[in-house]
């Protein structure tokens, strides 16, 4: 298997709890307002037609979800989720998962526990980077490329996944903006001189005056809509510490807590505008993947602790800044001259990544 190098302007994409947050914020609002009868039977009725579905439908959807299983082991359940940019601005260019995020929940707990994993991770088995194996998953598997990746991180990991959820990257800003936006706290300010333009093809234009634009993000608690999280999370050339693969994540980390934060606003059941239209992504996007009946059954499962919900985000340790650190860059020689980091043991780096999701 022949690695695949991203081009250097290739872009970081968040996906990660965006999925989460519809699937369990979104269903527990929306299902705890029809189970307690928050709304009356016009608001409700005004939801359907918004929706594109029928309050008859809707019922019928709630009584199979609360009478379906749900999947997990030893009281976790485990999300692998996916973010895929085909970089359509570049032709010719492979669809990379340039987001790649392990998540569990403890349906008894209500714990949720994420970490990532670098897309520049190196799969000794496959010789390649881990974000190229959504691309190689399509010669595999070409209706479902992310059975694939979902081997081959079950495999590298020894995490159980139950579901793995592929989002794009202009789902994010779709989200974002039906939601009316998010409120991010800027922990670093950066400027970033090279942001890409959106569409401009790489390949016929070569004026960097038309491919780049400077953005530029101040420290502190901000409104951003969906293009503006786009840019605070895909920014890498800012020059300084906040253009490397960490501070995306953490970036990353800051739009997810701003994400949750605005589902977890009960006020939001008064909207049933946005429901409806968040309702309709969900069933049109990602239904596939992880079904409203999953989703209602485990909202079923977790609405008794729903007070006791806590979302902790973790890391890999990296060596040498980490003594024990259980990935590490090595020389570029050792990969022709690719900048990848590497696993120092195979042992070690599974049982980080299950102490830290708490498995």
């Amino acid at each position: 298997m022949n690695e695949i190098t991203p081009t250097p302007t290739a872009t970081s994409i968040f996906i990660k709890a965006t999925i989460l947050s519809l699937a369990f914020a979104f269903i527990m609002l929306f299902f705890t307002a029809i189970g307690v009868g928050i709304w009356g039977f016009n608001k409700l009725n005004n939801f359907a037609k918004l929706a594109d579905t029928s309050v008859s439908k809707l019922k019928t959807t709630f009584e199979s979800g609360w009478k379906f299983p749900v999947t997990n082991s030893n009281d976790k359940k485990n999300f692998l989720i996916l973010g895929v940019d085909s970089l359509e601005t570049r032709p010719g260019s492979p669809g990379l998962t340039d987001t790649i995020m392990l998540v569990s929940l403890d349906i008894k707990s209500g714990k949720i526990s994420t970490i990532p994993l670098p897309r520049d991770l190196w799969s000794s088995k496959y010789l390649t980077r881990i974000n190229a194996l959504y691309f190689y998953g399509q010669e595999k598997y070409p209706t479902e490329p992310q059975k694939f990746v979902h081997e081959t991180i079950e495999d590298l990991t020894g995490v159980t996944i139950h579901h793995t959820i592929v989002i794009s990257i202009d789902s994010v800003a779709d989200i974002v903006d039906m939601l009316g936006g998010v409120e991010v706290d800027v922990k670093t300010g950066f400027i970033d001189s090279q942001f890409p333009r959106p569409n401009v093809d790489v390949t016929v234009v070569t004026d960097p005056t038309k491919l780049y634009q400077t953005i530029v993000f101040a420290e502190g608690p901000q409104t951003m809509d969906g293009e503006r999280v786009l840019q605070f999370i895909r920014s890498r050339k800012s020059g300084d510490d906040q253009g490397d693969d960490l501070a995306r994540t953490e970036r990353q980390q800051l739009v997810i807590s701003a994400l949750v934060k605005r589902f977890q606003n009960f006020e939001l059941l008064k909207d049933e505008k946005t429901l409806a239209k968040l309702y309709k992504y969900y069933n049109k996007n990602f239904a596939k993947q992880f079904s409203v009946e999953e989703g209602i059954a485990t909202i079923k499962k977790i609405l008794p602790i729903r007070d006791s919900i806590t979302f902790t985000s973790n890391a890999l340790s990296v060596f040498p800044e980490d003594s024990n650190g259980v990935i590490t860059n090595p020389p570029t020689y050792k990969y022709k001259g690719e900048w990848v980091y590497e696993i120092r043991d195979e042992d070690n780096f599974r049982s980080e990544i299950q102490d830290k999701l708490n498995l």
